[in-house]
């Protein structure tokens, strides 16, 4: 009995030892089912990828992918800008225990110092990191303009769910164009968290700009701003397939040639968007821009599926600060559900909306620029403007297609927006 325990447990060794030793193949063999399946991903209208060779090997492999551009207008404008068309990438694939881990560089842009790492967990889920080394070039063809870049990261981690999170930190950029001008930008860090859902990015991202400047050439400033902010935050309940985007736009000194804001912040959101009809609004116009005849024609049923259902528009905050002047206003837009048929009738929707608007202008405003003092004194003659110590305040319903002003006083929308219009 003791001897066939013994022979057992040699067999067990020697069996461990044998998956040990062919374990790095199995890897290997995972990571190409991986690999191959990603790149199969990568295909779409735009873009044609393929794996030009693959050499698995016991310990490493060598993998070549080719990505090529095929949306025609794109291939004429990266011929038109002199940049290739068609990336090839070189990988050396190493084969871990759990993981195999991927050291990629394009091949036919030896100039543009872009690597990228990645580490693929053999269940899919994987963590990459694209590091651009300094980069300096000049266009000798377009009289010396130049792109210069220091040091640039940009690391994540995406799952086979589609869940990616990412952030970015660019130290600074200049680009020193043919005419003299000069812009300059430091400070470019962002991050993301969220998933690809159909046509929609459901998460939050968040992206930075510490400076940014244009200057001329005798380094007179044309434009410049200091913590430039983007927020976006997106929102898909799943229960009723409605879509809710956030926008929100902040930044700090804003100089436009004689103007300067100190101040300007805004916050925008487009909500409960029926998800499958938005989508393929989104996805027409995606497809043609420059909509035909045809294309209209099968876009607009989604656009009246959009309207019955309902959605809204609404500027929770616009605050802007010049000088001693502030302005500030928020404002939302409703479009009921049960808004049918507006392909056929756009005018229905103008009585359908429902909403509100509140606008102040201060003191310090107007007395810098007088041209605001004739509107704001018609709207006291009228009495929906109202004078405080501080300023002037505007405040209204939305009733119908008409704003309903404290005095009762009825103004259309459409009288609004013509002016605009025009």
């Amino acid at each position: 009995m003791s001897y066939m325990l013994q022979l057992r447990k040699y067999a067990a060794v020697g069996g461990g030892i044998a998956i040990v030793l062919c374990w790095p193949l199995a890897v290997g063999q995972i990571g190409q089912n991986v690999i191959q399946d990603g790149v199969a991903q990568l295909n779409s209208d735009t873009v044609t990828a393929e794996i030009v060779h693959y050499d698995r090997g016991y310990l490493s492999s060598e993998v070549q992918t080719r990505y090529t551009i095929s949306d025609a207008a794109l291939v004429a404008q990266f011929e038109a800008d002199g940049m290739p068309t068609q990336i090839v990438v070189d990988s050396h694939i190493s084969h871990g225990l759990l993981s195999v881990s991927a050291d990629s560089k394009m091949t036919n842009m030896p100039d543009f110092p872009l690597t990228l790492h990645t580490v693929t967990q053999l269940n899919g889920n994987s963590d990459f990191e694209f590091k651009l080394a300094n980069w300096h070039q000049v266009n000798e063809s377009n009289n010396g303009a130049m792109v210069s870049v220091t040091p640039s990261t940009l690391k994540g981690h995406v799952t086979v769910l589609g869940e990616v999170s990412y952030q970015l930190d660019i130290p600074s950029v200049e680009l020193d164009f043919e005419n003299g001008d000069k812009m300059l930008i430091s400070g470019i860090t962002g991050n993301g968290d969220g998933k690809q859902v159909n046509s929609f990015w459901i998460g939050d991202q968040l992206i930075s700009v510490a400076d940014m400047a244009i200057l001329d050439g005798q380094k007179t400033p044309l434009f410049a701003l200091k913590n430039a902010n983007y927020t976006y935050d997106s929102l898909l309940d799943e229960q009723t397939s409605r879509v809710t985007t956030k926008h929100n736009v902040s930044l700090d000194d804003l100089l436009m040639q004689d103007e300067k804001v100190n101040h300007f912040e805004v916050d925008f959101a487009l909500g409960d968007l029926d998800a499958v009809s938005f989508e393929q609004v989104v996805l027409a116009y995606q497809n043609a821009p420059m909509m035909d005849a045809e294309a209209l024609q099968q876009v607009i049923p989604h656009v009246d599926s959009l309207f019955s259902k309902g959605f809204f528009l609404s500027m929770d905050k616009l605050n802007m600060k010049i000088g001693d002047g502030e302005f500030n206003s928020d404002w939302k837009l409703t479009v009921p559900e049960g808004t049918n048929n507006v392909s056929q009738n756009p005018m229905s929707i103008m009585p359908a909306l429902q909403g509100h608007m509140n606008t102040f202008i201060s003191n310090g405003l107007v007395e810098q620029y007088p041209a605001l003092q004739q509107g704001i004194d018609e709207g006291l003659v009228m009495e929906f403007v109202k004078q405080a110590d501080d300023g002037f305040h505007i405040k209204a319903e939305l009733k119908e297609g008409s704003f309903v002003f404290e005095n009762g006083q009825q103004v259309p929308l459409m009288s609004l927006l013509l002016p605009l219009l025009m």
